[in-house]
This record gives C-alpha cells, structure tokens and sequence, in this order.
C-alpha cells in the first residue's frame, strides 16, 4: 500500500510540474536567500582541516548566526566534495577536509551534516546538501593516502585521471548505481531540504574514456561521441530525480550549472555570448535545456558570475536566456560575492552596489524566484562592505517560495500563543504539542509578525514579519516604547503557512 502510494504520489508531481509555471516577481514576502558553504580545500568550511569537532562546530554555527542575522532562509552546505563524506556514510571515507585523513573520523566523533541540519532548522532555514557527482581527487599524487575502504582501491577501473584529478568516469553503469546508492542513502537518513549539484559533469572534452567508450558505447559512433557523454550524464540525473522523489517527494533537486548553455553562435537557442572554449554542453556535457524541459528539476540556479555589461558575457544578457529558457522550472540567481576586490581588473567589480543591481535586476523577472551566493567567506569578511548591501536587500524575513509540483496544504494554525513582558524583553510561547516528523505538512517553523495597535493587520506584507524561527518560543526587545499588537503562524516545512492567530496575554 505504502509502495503504491508514493508511485501515485510521484506521478502526482511528475504531472503537476508539466501543467502549471511557477513566475512571480518579488513580492516582498517570498524569496529563496541562499548561501553556498563550500568545504572542497577548506574554502569557507572548517578552516582548515584537523580542527577538534568543537572548533567545526563554532565556526558553521558563527556562519548560520551571521546568515541568519542577514535574513537567509537558506543554505548549500557542500558534504561530499572529492567522493568522500562531510557525514556518516557507509559508502565513502571520511572526507580529508575534516580532519586531513579519510581514515580518521572528527574527534570527538560526530556528524556533521546532522548538527548542520538541526542548526539550520532552528533558524529557519533550508539545508540543501551539495555534492560533487564525479570528482574524487583534487591531486593524484597523494592517492596512496586513499583510504582502504574507498571504492577506487576496489574498482579502479571506473575511474579516469584527467591532469592532476582524479574522476569517476560516467560511462560505466556501475558509476549511476553507486552515484545513486550513496544519495538515496542520504535522502532516506537525514532531514535533508535539498539535493544539490554544481556545474562539475564531465571536466572538459578532452577526456579520456575511450575504454569506456569500447565497452559500453550503447550504438554510438566515433563520430558521436560527445552525444554518448551527454547520455550518460542524461541518465543519471534522471536516476536521481526518479530515486529522490521515490523516497522523499518533498526533498528538492536542484542543479547549478556555469552561466553559459551555449553560444547562440553554436546553436540558434544559445544565449548571445563569447565563452567559446567552455559551456556546459559541449566541454561539461550537461545538457541542463534537456532536463528543465523533461522537467527533471525542482530548481536550476545558474551561476551568473559575470558584471553587468560584460562583453563576453554579460549578467543581463544570460540572466534573460535563463528567463526565456528555464521550460517552467523555478529560477534562482547564483551571484558571484567571491569576485568583489579593491583592486579588481574589471571596475564594476570594486564595488559591491554590483551585487545589489544584479540582485534588484532579477526581481524583475518572473522565473526568478531568489538567490545564492558564493561564497559564504565573502560575508564573514564583509567583503567590499556586502554586509551593508545584504542590509538594504534584505531588511526583513522571507519565506521560502512554494516548491512546484507538491499539493499545498497549510497546517493547522499555532495553539494558545502567549506574550510575557520582562522589561523591555517579550518573549512568545506557543503549545507545541507532538511533533510528527513523517507529516510534510506539520508545522516546523513559525513566523512572527507585528502591527501597530489599531492598525488592520495584513499578512501579505514582508515588512510586518519580525521573525522567522524553527524554534519553541521567540525573544523580542522592543525598544521604541510602541505599542504593538503580534501575531502568530505556523510553517511547515515547504513554508506553507497556516492562518496568523493573535498573541494575547501581554
């Protein structure tokens, strides 16, 4: 019975995400905030390696108070950057940008993608966990530092060098299958929002798979060779997909591919742009125009790294060909925070009031639904002063938009709200009561809202929201003196809202 109906369920989705378009222009309410956390050479996330699992976690939970504190609703948090694991696998090592050795676990062992997840939620927020499909090492010279139970020491066979890398090849079954098993053992596992991919399929077209390519050329030609890479990639993402929502229906997929699709120069669908010697479908051998239009994604997020008025590629000409081409799929910016420096080659990139026209531009278009940025040490430098920027766009909290294809449904508004004044602290109770974590639609979250006595509440404004919050109660310090009235709703976990109810007891 249960096995019958999560296939009826998914073809629901499946159903639902061909019929019906999700546009709608910033509406000042919902907004996906994102932050990607990158852990692949310690970029944002631990420091470095070999810290003690306390030091980790003070700096991820120091990164959510500061996202928080901007009003994120979101973070990418990267778990398995080289094929090994930011989380208890059965299937990988421990990953060397923890502790600097796959064969040693954090000390004192803990998991985590598992206190990333918890603290996140407390703060309302989305995890998405961001995995690397095919990259397995950054340097092949230390290789014999692979740990013993790593599937290349088992099947070297399904992988390829390419320059100083080291990559699953995507030709062999067997690479789908595992790609597959580790992610599903993922999905099932934890509390997770979100699957995410980067833009790394294949590393360019110069890879070497012709043994590969002998034993499992499916009826290829030579001469077809780059369209066999482009099924292979094809099939695992429809996998994926398959597998993901078999599972889990409400768990997005989401994929951020490079900027550039094509060249209209290539192709007459391209977009109008110069990047000639690298796009995703003829160097990656993704072909994203294929998935958004088999609708075998929840999101696409494009990573528009480029300045406005660009030459080769500019940020308005590409965020337009992803408008015009995304097939219904939801939209989300990917900007480029990282490329801000005082003494940039490229002036627009001297100032971080780039980053606000580009944030702005998109929430003038339809598909756009939000954004994310790279990369998550840009803000704890407060870079170029981008925390003044992230200020201004973002003064108040935002709720996730709907996920496309799920039947909405609001859960049942929160019971006896309460407010007790200490001072000038109120603090807001709720009931609680059982939590179901199997129900979708139970609440998780709840958003806290505030008017001024006497004015007609609306609910449709982002500017009434205080707070948004995956925790018991909420603390507030009124300082103004006003006198407020609040109110009160419940979330669940794909941010469906229950109808407000007014705090009393003040």
């Amino acid at each position: 019975m249960k096995k019958n109906f999560i296939i009826l369920f998914t073809a629901l989705i499946f159903n639902l995400h061909f019929n019906s378009a999700v546009s709608q222009v910033y509406d000042g309410k919902h907004e996906w905030r994102a932050v990607w956390i990158a852990t692949v050479n310690n970029i944002d996330w631990p420091s470095r390696p070999g810290l003690s699992s306390q030091d980790q976690q003070k700096e991820l939970i120091e990164y959510l108070d500061l996202f928080k504190k901007m009003n994120f609703n979101a973070v990418v948090l990267q778990v398995r950057p080289t094929a090994d694991a930011f989380f208890v696998s059965p299937y990988e090592p421990w990953s060397i940008y923890l502790t600097g050795d796959q064969k040693v676990a954090p000390s004192p062992v803990y998991d985590p993608l598992e206190f990333a997840i918890k603290e996140c939620h407390k703060r309302g927020m989305e995890l998405h966990a961001w995995l690397n499909p095919y990259r397995v090492s950054q340097d092949t010279s230390n290789l014999k530092e692979m740990s013993p139970n790593h599937l290349y020491r088992e099947r070297p066979e399904l992988f390829v060098r390419h320059g100083k890398k080291l990559y699953f090849d995507p030709a062999f079954p067997q690479t789908r299958e595992f790609l597959v098993k580790v992610i599903k053992d993922l999905v099932i596992r934890y509390d997770l929002d979100g699957i995410h991919f980067d833009d790394y399929f294949y590393p360019n077209n110069d890879f070497e798979d012709s043994k590969s390519f002998a034993s499992h050329s499916r009826g290829f030609k030579p001469e077809e060779k780059m369209a066999w890479r482009r099924e292979n990639v094809d099939m695992v993402i429809k996998m994926l997909r398959d597998t993901i929502k078999s599972v889990k229906p409400y768990v997005k997929f989401g994929i951020s591919p490079y900027a550039v699709w094509r060249n209209k120069k290539e192709d007459p669908r391209g977009s109008d742009t110069k990047s000639y010697s690298y796009t995703n479908y003829d160097h990656l051998h993704a072909d994203i125009l294929l998935w958004m239009e088999k609708g075998w994604l929840d999101y696409i997020l494009p990573q528009l790294y480029f300045n406005i008025g660009y030459d080769a590629a500019d940020f308005k000409v590409l965020a337009k060909w992803w408008e015009d081409y995304n097939a219904g799929t939801p939209v989300y910016g990917g900007l480029g925070t990282y490329r801000l420096a005082a003494d940039a080659k490229i002036p627009e990139w001297r100032s971080a009031k780039e980053i606000k026209l580009q944030a702005d531009m998109l929430r003038t278009m339809p598909s756009y639904q939000g954004v994310c940025y790279f990369n998550a040490k840009n803000f704890k430098e407060n870079r170029l002063g981008i925390n003044s920027v992230m200020e201004e766009l973002y003064p108040h909290p935002a709720l996730v938009p709907a996920l496309k294809g799920i039947p909405l449904k609001a859960p049942a508004a929160p019971k006896n709200p309460n407010l007790i004044q200490t001072g000038d602290v109120l603090k807001i109770t709720w009931d609680t009561g059982k939590k179901d974590k199997s129900d979708v639609h139970a609440a998780k979250y709840h958003l806290i809202y505030r008017f001024e006595k006497g004015e007609k509440p609306d609910f449709t404004k982002g500017t009434a929201i205080v707070a948004l919050t995956g925790e018991d109660s909420y603390l507030i310090k009124e300082s103004n003196g006003k006198d407020y009235q609040y109110y009160l709703s419940a979330l669940d976990r794909l941010f469906c809202e229950s109808k407000p109810v007014k705090v009393t007891g003040r």
